[in-house]
């Protein structure tokens, strides 16, 4: 398991997080050989999760794509008008993230640039072609939950199999922390996806 240690947006435009991730994910292929690399990741992670598949195919000479990829509310800057609205509706039932914030994150996530792709700041405007599956994992009263149609678009458009898991009255990344019930049970639904 890899833990990339990222350039946060606070100091660093997107496009340097891509990178420095881009190249874990080369090495990882290298190392482990094509086909045997999942990628994982909880908020922005999920958001990098995701992004490096569609990061991958920009590129001239692209990678193997992931085997799986597990997306815990994996992050995302509302583009479309339908968007915006599911994730305004769910403002008011999220106790951890406010819908400003996923709109005004943008300006950190540039930090400056203007050069930036749609795909790095919404990542549901990625290319997810190649990959062998995705597996999305929600609160249903979380903001970001409102981002999911968009994803599963991708998905369709992309001709990649997914799943999608959302638990009602959880917080945002609530299967990262095993200590009750539910997110013991989707905890374990994770292990088990990367396992295979």
């Amino acid at each position: 398991m890899w833990f990339p240690f990222y350039p946060l947006c606070m100091e660093h435009c997107i496009t340097e997080t891509y990178a420095m991730v881009y190249e874990c994910y080369r090495r990882m292929i290298k190392l482990y050989g094509s086909g045997n690399v999942s990628t994982c990741g909880f908020s922005s992670g999920g958001a990098l999760a995701l992004g490096i598949a569609a990061h991958n195919n920009a590129q001239a000479q692209p990678l193997a794509q992931p085997r799986h990829i597990v997306a815990v509310s994996p992050g995302e800057v509302p583009w479309n008008d339908a968007e915006k609205e599911r994730m305004q509706a769910l403002n008011g039932q999220d106790v951890a993230i406010d819908y400003a914030f996923m709109v005004t994150v943008e300006k950190f996530m540039r930090h400056g640039q203007e050069n930036v792709p749609d795909y790095m700041i919404s990542g549901s405007r990625g290319d997810f072609s190649g990959v062998g599956d995705i597996n999305f994992f929600y609160s249903a009263d979380e903001v970001l939950y409102g981002a999911l149609p968009d994803f599963e678009t991708a998905c369709e458009r992309a001709n990649v199999p997914y799943t999608a898991f959302a638990r009602p009255k959880m917080v945002h990344c609530y299967c990262m922390l095993p200590y009750f019930k539910e997110a013991r049970e989707d905890f374990a639904k994770i292990t088990e996806i990367l396992k295979k």
